[in-house]
């Protein structure tokens, strides 16, 4: 029998404001910053801003690897193609990851983020 995920939040407008934060990066970001109340809103900001920082983090990397390398002769066209592939399967892992979150949120239920939960943990 699996075990049940725990719930942090049954109020409708707590879920709510879960669901958007998790779902738009600037809102959570906004509600790291103005939520003192519930943690259950702060916990999900911080999770989806984490998100966000590491979408625009990775985004950045790729970008200046593929532009840097990118204008060396045939070795450049295959840096460039592995950047963008790279830069897709980075955007479909968040995206399932961000679809994740925003269905926890929307249920209640505790959401653990698969790699950066340790470092998170002390922010809310």
């Amino acid at each position: 029998m699996p075990a049940q995920p725990e719930v942090i939040a049954t109020n409708a407008g707590v879920r709510l404001a879960c669901t958007m934060a998790g779902m738009i990066g600037l809102l959570a970001v906004f509600f790291c910053f103005v939520e003192k109340e519930s943690r259950a809103i702060r916990r999900f900001s911080v999770q989806s801003a984490a998100l966000t920082a590491t979408h625009v983090l990775l985004s950045a990397v790729l970008l200046l690897v593929g532009s840097m390398l990118g204008t060396v002769p045939y070795l450049g066209f295959l840096v460039n193609l592995i950047c963008w592939l790279m830069y897709f399967a980075m955007l479909v892992i968040l995206l399932v990851v961000r679809v994740k979150l925003m269905e926890a949120a929307w249920h209640g239920h505790r959401f653990d983020m698969p790699v950066l939960e340790a470092l998170l943990e002390r922010y809310y």
